[in-house]
């Protein structure tokens, strides 16, 4: 009795298949068997989160998969690029104990079947050089580069940071076009508020993409672990400083952004 009733199953899995498989993409089927439940709060490190979607996340991966692993799962805040509907970002805050707001702004351009093509951890790249990305160099030559110290206001963080500083070299000296703009500036490296870790410098990256970008999510996290301790030992990355005496903008030379041009000062709106 029990073999028939084995031979019976076998028939019926063998009879349903060919419907299964018409059904599913064999490349999501895999995903979804490897794909364990994904946290914001579980990567202490910038090189953590990099490792991690290198290896669970390469090139060619679903679109489908990213919003479920950042936003569904991880509760991160989704925004499609104002210019390309190809681009998104998702994005994470965390409340380091009112010291800092530590931010993930994981964003991901894909092809037009919604396959990955490239993965960006705060601006910077995961696969190889970052193709699209503008030259600072290339915008200092057009004539009409302005460079911008800008604070971004974290007001959470009222304890220490409460504004993140950096400099924005903008291609036509017009903060309303941001498609001709990069940033440099410092951020933590690890999302520790007892141990930020060794600054770590961005530079030439898109802000849209970065740690210091505009967009507010709908829900700044609080930090998983202990806020009782004593005041952190490491304090978060010092401002940007402003040059000494500004001089005309540079028109040539070095892939790094020029910070001896003409700077203004300004404010990010909340």
């Amino acid at each position: 009795m029990i073999q028939k009733i084995n031979t019976l199953l076998n028939l019926v899995a063998v009879a349903i298949a060919p419907f299964v498989a018409a059904a599913s993409d064999p490349v999501e089927a895999v995903e979804a068997v490897e794909h364990s439940v994904f946290r914001f709060e579980a990567f202490l490190t910038l090189d953590d989160m990099r490792t991690y979607l290198k290896s669970h996340d390469p090139v060619g991966s679903s679109r489908t998969r990213m919003r479920q692993m950042l936003i569904e799962e991880a509760h991160g805040t989704l925004f499609v690029h104002p210019t390309n509907p190809h681009i998104e970002k998702y994005v994470y805050d965390i409340n380091l104990c009112d010291y800092y707001i530590w931010r993930w702004n994981i964003s991901a351009d894909f092809d037009d079947g919604g396959r990955l093509l490239q993965t960006y951890v705060n601006g910077e790249p995961l696969f190889g050089s970052d193709s699209a990305n503008k030259k600072a160099a290339d915008l200092a030559k057009t004539g009409k580069a302005s460079i911008f110290k800008i604070s971004r206001p974290r007001p959470q963080a009222f304890k220490g940071e409460s504004k993140l500083a950096y400099l924005l070299l903008d291609g036509d000296g017009d903060l309303k076009s941001t498609d001709d703009q990069v940033l440099t500036g410092p951020g933590p490296s690890r999302a520790d508020p007892y141990d930020l870790g060794k600054i770590h410098s961005y530079a030439n990256v898109d802000p849209w993409r970065s740690i210091f970008d505009s967009d507010e999510v709908a829900h700044i996290a609080p930090y998983t672990g202990n806020c009782s301790k004593a005041k952190p030992t490491q304090t978060a990355p010092r401002p940007v400083p402003l040059p000494a005496a500004p001089n005309p903008l540079p028109q040539g030379g070095n892939d790094q952004i020029p910070i001896d041009g003409s700077v203004k000062t300004g404010e990010m709106g909340n």
